[in-house]
């Protein structure tokens, strides 16, 4: 590999080394094992990295560190304690979770205080404020640099297809906090190319040398060691996340990546940079971290195949229990919060966050139900986080991850429940209008009475969703993406009989009362939609509604069946930018697919 810096054992670039210039550094204790005391309610429990399960090593994709991880627990105390330094360098990592499948009862915990030590000497000192059954936070002494190439995660796939903005040289810009005199900063930079081939360093990472300095000597705070610089998570918080996901509406935390990933995506921009990364270390906080204990990875349906934790569900084998948090998981509207922070820093603490959520939402479905979803967006959301997880998970993993073959397995049994429920159903909903919404369950409205309408505004999420899959690498699930984008063109390319006028309504009618026979064809179903939702238009190629945020999903669907070669979707296309243009419309960033606006 040719412009490689060779790590030493501080895992930093010689860049980086020269940059320090610190004389205290040298003297930081690099050896001694770990320890954690907490302290609650007036005692003290004592977690020691000699007592501990040693669950194998993690190396990262690049090579560039192998980290170990050693499980600790105490007699009677439900607190797990993963001490996870680095074998090549001096960086520690202390990870603190709560909740057990078969060994615990559920509650939270209070405030408590933590003590981080490494032989003789103290790292830290941390206040929790509470912690959250299922939950987890950790304590690093040194954030994970970026080590990837933008441009090259788009082009494998592992990144949505952005238009971005580059400083000339097709490198993402250099990230600058604001302008120091020199030697104010540390440049925490890595340069080369990854040995798998798919990645590449492209990027800089700045801090302020007090700030690293306080990092890496043992002596700093609690805000200094628990805060990714200029953000506002800390324990158990947030960090802008919604705490009650069902919450309806277009947010910046949901679609196929979040809207600040977008936006470091596409521009490189420092201050989105420094939110994806605090969300990712929120993500932490919300309860979705189900751990066997017995085999210590997150929960394997392989060896529980019937278990659950769907609320109602008690039958489950096993059932597992929770206890109630200030947060509600939705599966319908949920973030991706730890994928690109993986892809940027190969940091094996995001890639177990992925592999939790994406457990999670294996389990809160019935097991009958399984792999299938209520509604188009939580199989959207869903299948965005199966085949991330599955994307980018090793062959070859420690105890405390699972390895691609179970991941594999899991997305094959989506897509063929998939293939089997709607791209080969003849239920009409499915065969003609392409929809993944359940037509008998649609709630009765003052302009769409019960059962007769499905939300094509869904339907778009899951296009746009499959399109990526494909572009990912997967390509057994083109038919799945070519049954769904169907629908979307017929809807857009003003031929089909619907008047694009109404591109993508909020509810589309297939028939006029719920035991009336389903439309048989677009003009119908228009006729209908035109009658019981009462739609009008003057030009049937300018889009009526005001509100143009669902037309930014179909155009997002659209924009990947041009990717991927699908002739009959270039016009359409070309229609739903012009018309967003046409009216000034301001996308999200995370909606901003392809290269035509």
């Amino acid at each position: 590999m040719t412009g490689v810096n060779r790590r030493n054992a501080l895992g930093i670039g010689a860049a980086g080394i020269a940059a320090l210039n610190f004389g205290s550094f040298q003297a930081r204790a690099a050896d001694g094992l770990l320890k954690a005391v907490v302290t609650i309610g007036g005692r003290s429990h004592e977690f020691r990295e000699e007592a501990g399960q040693d669950l194998g090593d993690y190396t990262s994709m690049s090579g560039h560190f192998t980290q170990r991880c050693v499980r600790s627990e105490v007699t009677d105390f439900p607190l797990t304690v993963f001490f996870r330094p680095d074998r090549n360098s001096d960086r520690v990592e202390v990870v603190f979770e709560l909740g057990r499948v078969f060994s615990a009862s559920p509650a939270n915990l209070g405030a408590y205080t933590v003590v981080i030590s490494r032989g003789d000497q103290i790292l830290t000192r941390i206040d929790v404020p509470e912690h959250y059954w299922f939950s987890r936070w950790r304590w690093q002494s040194m954030p994970r640099p970026i080590v990837a190439d933008i441009d090259k995660l788009m082009r494998y796939g592992l990144l949505p297809i952005f238009d971005r903005e580059t400083t000339g040289s097709g490198q993402a810009a250099s990230l600058n906090l604001m302008p120091l005199p020199s030697g104010d900063y540390v440049d925490l930079s890595i340069v080369g190319e990854f040995t798998s081939g798919n990645y590449a360093n492209a990027g800089k990472l700045l801090m302020k040398s007090d700030t690293y300095r306080e990092l890496t000597s043992g002596a700093g705070n609690a805000t200094a060691n628990l805060t990714v610089s200029g953000t506002t998570y800390s324990v158990m918080s947030l960090a802008g996340v919604q705490a009650y996901m069902p919450k309806t509406g277009e947010r910046d935390d949901i679609g196929p990546v979040t809207e600040s990933q977008a936006k470091y995506i596409t521009t490189s921009d420092q201050g989105a940079l420094e939110l994806l990364l605090s969300q990712a270390e929120a993500a932490g906080t919300v309860p979705w971290h189900i751990r066997d204990e017995r085999q210590n990875g997150p929960f394997d349906f392989r060896a529980y195949p019937n278990a659950t934790w769907y609320a109602g569900n008690s039958g489950g084998s096993p059932y597992v229990r929770s206890t109630q948090t200030p947060i509600a998981i939705d599966s319908a509207h949920q973030p991706a919060l730890a994928y690109v922070p993986y892809l940027l820093t190969e940091d094996a603490y995001f890639l177990e966050e992925l592999q939790f959520q994406a457990t999670w939402n294996w389990g809160s479905l019935p097991v009958d139900y399984r792999p299938s979803g209520a509604q188009p967006r939580l199989m959207a959301w869903n299948l965005r986080t199966l085949a991330q997880v599955t994307r980018v998970a090793q062959t070859i993993t420690p105890a405390w991850l699972l390895p691609h073959s179970y991941w594999n397995e899991r997305l094959t049994q989506m897509r063929q429940w998939f293939e089997t429920n709607y791209v080969y159903s003849p239920r009409p909903e499915r065969q003609i209008f392409r929809s993944a919404g359940t037509l008998d369950d649609g709630r009765g409205e003052t302009l769409a009475p019960e059962g007769t309408w499905v939300d094509p505004w869904q339907d778009e999420f899951l296009a746009t969703v499959l399109g990526w899959v494909v572009y990912m690498g997967f390509s057994d699930w083109k038919p799945a993406f070519l049954w769904s984008v169907g629908g979307t063109i017929a809807r857009t390319n003003g031929v089909s009989g619907w008047v694009r006028a109404h591109a993508t309504p909020y509810r589309m009618i297939l028939r006029r009362a719920k035991t009336a026979p389903v439309a048989t064809s677009w003009a119908e179903a228009w006729e209908l939609t035109k009658s019981v939702a009462q739609k009008s238009y003057a030009d049937a190629n300018t889009w009526v509604d005001s509100d143009m945020t669902y037309l930014t999903y179909s155009r997002g669907a659209l924009a990947y069946a041009v990717n991927l070669g699908v002739v009959a979707a270039a016009e359409p296309l070309r229609w739903t930018t012009e018309q967003l243009k046409n009216r000034g419309w301001k996308l999200a960033a995370k909606w901003r697919l392809g290269s035509e606006l």
